[in-house]
């Protein structure tokens, strides 16, 4: 009985700040970045006490200098540069200058544009 509450509370707490980082996003386009960052600590402080795994949207988008969503084009700025072995994404925080780098292996990214022909 307690290991299924345990679960269910870390479901909805993993529910809940998906639902945070969303509504963190539409007020940012609404240009709210103070309430933006809000909404993204509080996410990040429920996932925390619920013991759960940050999802992909909290790991990848968003800023871990100044806690800001990372909305291309709005808070941050995306280039894509090609080497030999493997793409990186580099992604650059408008707010606070914080540069995130992603490397991705050539296959991923390289191949679309002939799938697509």
């Amino acid at each position: 009985m307690r290991r299924k509450l345990r679960n269910a509370k870390r479901d909805l707490a993993y529910q809940r700040a998906l639902i945070l980082y969303n509504e963190a996003v539409k007020a940012l386009k609404r240009g709210m970045t103070d309430l933006s960052r809000r909404y993204v600590t509080l996410g990040l402080r429920l996932l925390s006490k619920a013991d759960v795994r940050k999802p992909i949207k909290y790991r990848r988008w968003v800023c871990k200098n100044c806690l800001v969503p990372l909305v291309p084009g709005i808070s941050c700025r995306v280039r894509i540069r090609r080497n030999r072995k493997q793409i990186i994404v580099t992604k650059t925080c408008l707010r606070c200058g914080y540069v995130v780098r992603t490397p991705c292996p050539r296959g991923k990214l390289g191949n679309r544009r002939k799938s697509g022909a």
